[in-house]
C-alpha cells in the first residue's frame, strides 16, 4: 500500500490555510462530510490529474445521496481542484477534496448547515515501482448495509467500519481485510479498495449489488482489461471463489493495483500474468504513455503570482 509523506497543502475555497477544522464542527463530531481521492502523476507532459471529472461527478453524487446542500457545480469543483493542485507545487500527489461543514453546532439535519469545499494535497513518492503483494483475511466486520446507508456515497463517517476491519486485520498479522456484504454474505470489497480475481484467464469483480463502492480505479481496470482482450465480468462472488482463484488483486486510487499474496492460510502462486498485464496498462494510462486515453488526464491550472509565493507552507 502507498504511504504518504508528511508534507501537505490545505486549500479552502481557493485560499491556502493553516487553520485546523474546529473540534466542534459537525463534520468532526458526526462524520457529516463527503470526499474524493484523486491521484496526480508526474507525466512526460507535466503533472496531470487522473480521471478528474469522474471523481468530481461522484463527489456531487455523494452529496446528493446524503442531502448535503452546497453551492458547487462540476465547473467550480474542477477549477478549485486544479488550482489547489497547481498551488501545491507537487507533481506526484494524492488530492482529497472534501465537502464539509465548519459550523460548531449540534444536530444531524444536514440542511441546517453550510457546507464548503476544502482540498488537502499529500505528497507521494514517484510512481515507479509496484506495491508489494499483501496478505489479507476475511473480516468479521461486514460492509454497511444498503438498507442502512447509501453505499454509493463516499462519506467520511462510514470509514469507521473500514477502520474496524483494518485494525482487526493488523492485530491478526494481516495487511488488509476482505469485507462481506451483510445481507448476502458475498464478497464486497477490502477496507479501502475494490477486489478483483482471475480464474482461467477471466477477470471478475463483485457486482455493485453487494455493498460495493463504484470505484474509479475499478472502472479503469475493467476498461483496460477489455482493451487487452481479457474477458471481464461484474458478478456475485462467494468467499470460496477467492480461494479458488489463480490471482487476486485490489484496486484503489492511492495505491493503484496491489497483488494479494495470500488469503488467511491460503497462498497464491507467484506468477500473476493477468495482474501484471493490467498493472502495465494502468501505469501507461496514468502517465499518458502507450495506448492511453487522453481524456483521462487533466493538466493543472497555472498558479497566479499571489498564490505561487505561498508554496512551501503547510
Amino acid at each position: 500500500m502507498v504511504t504518504t509523506r508528511a508534507s501537505h497543502t490545505t486549500v479552502m475555497d481557493g485560499v491556502r490555510q493553516e487553520r485546523e477544522l474546529p473540534f466542534g464542527s459537525n463534520s468532526v463530531q458526526h462524520g457529516t462530510a463527503v470526499f474524493e481521492g484523486i491521484r496526480m502523476y508526474a507525466t512526460p507532459a507535466g503533472p496531470m490529474l487522473f480521471r478528474l471529472d469522474a471523481h468530481l461527478e461522484r463527489l456531487l453524487d455523494s452529496a446528493a445521496l446524503l442531502g448535503i446542500p452546497h453551492a458547487y457545480d462540476l465547473t467550480a469543483l474542477r477549477r478549485h481542484v486544479r488550482d489547489a493542485a497547481a498551488e501545491s507545487g507537487l507533481d506526484n500527489a494524492y488530492v482529497r477534496p472534501v465537502l464539509h461543514t465548519r459550523e460548531p453546532r449540534l444536530g444531524v439535519n444536514l440542511r441546517d448547515f453550510h457546507f464548503t469545499l476544502g482540498t488537502e494535497i499529500w505528497a507521494l513518492p514517484p510512481d515507479d515501482t509496484p506495491s508489494s503483494p499483501v496478505r489479507v483475511t476475511v473480516s468479521p466486520w461486514h460492509r454497511p448495509s444498503q438498507l442502512t446507508f447509501p453505499v454509493r456515497a463516499k462519506a467520511t463517517g462510514t470509514y469507521v467500519v473500514s477502520a474496524l476491519a483494518r485494525t482487526r486485520a493488523a492485530e491478526d498479522g494481516f495487511d488488509d481485510a476482505i469485507q462481506l456484504d451483510p445481507n448476502s454474505g458475498r464478497v464486497a470489497e477490502s477496507t479501502i479498495a475494490n477486489v478483483f480475481l482471475v480464474r482461467d484467464g477471466r477477470l471478475v469483480t463483485p457486482w455493485l449489488e453487494d455493498s460495493v463502492l463504484a470505484g474509479i480505479t475499478r472502472d479503469t481496470v475493467l476498461t483496460l482489461a477489455r482493451d487487452l482482450g481479457i474477458e471481464t465480468a461484474e458478478a456475485p462472488v462467494q468467499p470460496g471463489e477467492l480461494l479458488a482463484a489463480d490471482e487476486v488483486f485490489l484496486t484503489g486510487t492511492a495505491s493503484g493495483l496491489v497483488s494479494v499474496a495470500g488469503l488467511d492460510t491460503h497462498t497464491y502462486a507467484a506468477g500473476r500474468p493477468v495482474t501484471d498485464a493490467l498493472s502495465r496498462a494502468y501505469r501507461e494510462a496514468v502517465l499518458g504513455e502507450g495506448r492511453h486515453r487522453p481524456s483521462w488526464l487533466t493538466p493543472l491550472s497555472h498558479p497566479t503570482p499571489s498564490t505561487s509565493r505561498l508554496r512551501g507552507v503547510s
